[in-house]
């Protein structure tokens, strides 16, 4: 997204979907970046400590962004405190005099960053802020996201006219709170690649904001949630009750909570459906969905987890 902004003035090469390792950024930069490369930015992924000091030490990022901290892989990392120590790897090895945008809305981040910057120049940027510009992107989160866009655009030196600009082309990206209008006036949510509790939260509220249309959720949970898993789904689950009016889940070791959360909210059992697979919910996707529906598919469970 902050790409889509800065074209405006510059030769960008971004990280394509799903590359955000070492070994794939340094692909991209031997196959992508050439002389007339005017600005690099770049996705970094994080499994374990040291995964974004790795990164930093290929690309020596001048500016950074962290957009969020959560339970998402949970399970591999440890810990919550080792999430934080290492998404905050990016702030001690990048540029010590740089520009380091922050989500000012998530607690991990805003009770943390002091213990981890030097002497960056910091944003923090907050949905609950106002902006004038504007994006066909879904979610109260959008807010943050174009005021990160603008404070890095600022700092590169683009015109306001230019940012305007940019954001106006900022879309949804594929599977991540994408709409798609479907037959018989039923829209479609694509929520399929965010799955994590933030990303879960940010979905539930969008699909609620859909008055006069009967909203339909669709899930298989969330993976690598450790030792959160029951509490993070029973949440989900209660989220759910207050705005959908069908809740669809696939058979696997997570969605019972889900269903715990919904009951234990009062959600009638009547309007929660179980499916073995993805597959078998998909085939029988004319049975689940009426006319005018809303549907917001959750994220995607691959062969791996159970």
């Amino acid at each position: 997204m902050v790409s889509t902004i800065l074209a405006q003035k510059y030769k960008v090469v971004k990280t394509p979907e799903n590359i955000n390792t070492p070994l794939g950024i340094a692909e991209l930069i031997i196959t992508k970046v050439k002389k007339e490369t005017e600005v690099l930015v770049v996705e970094m992924g994080e499994y374990s400590r040291g995964d974004i000091r790795d990164i930093c030490a290929i690309v020596k990022p001048q500016i950074g962004i962290i957009t969020g901290i959560n339970e998402a892989h949970l399970e591999r990392m440890g810990s919550l405190d080792n999430t934080v120590a290492t998404i905050f790897e990016l702030a001690q090895d990048m540029d010590k005099d740089g520009l380091l945008v922050l989500n000012g809305d998530n607690e991990h981040i805003h009770t943390n960053y002091k213990k981890y910057i030097s002497h960056q120049q910091i944003v923090l940027c907050s949905s609950k802020k106002g902006t004038d510009l504007k994006s066909s992107l879904l979610g109260r989160y959008a807010k943050g996201v174009l005021q990160a866009g603008e404070a890095v655009a600022h700092s590169l030196g683009l015109s306001a006219e230019q940012i305007k600009v940019g954001t106006s082309l900022i879309k949804p990206l594929p599977h991540r709170l994408q709409p798609i209008e479907g037959t018989r006036g039923v829209l479609v949510i694509d929520d399929s690649y965010n799955g994590n509790p933030s990303g879960v939260s940010e979905a539930i509220y969008v699909l609620g904001t859909y008055s006069n249309r009967r909203k339909v959720y669709i899930t298989p949970g969330l993976v690598e949630t450790g030792e959160k898993t029951a509490e993070i789904h029973r949440k989900i689950g209660k989220g759910l009750s207050k705005v959908a009016n069908l809740v669809v889940l696939i058979a696997n070791s997570v969605t019972p909570y889900i269903q715990e959360g919904l009951i234990a909210n009062g959600f009638n059992t009547e309007n929660i459906r179980w499916y073995k697979s993805a597959e078998a919910a998909h085939a029988d996707m004319a049975n689940i969905i009426q006319p005018n529906d809303v549907v917001l598919f959750q994220n995607d469970w691959t062969d791996n987890y159970i």
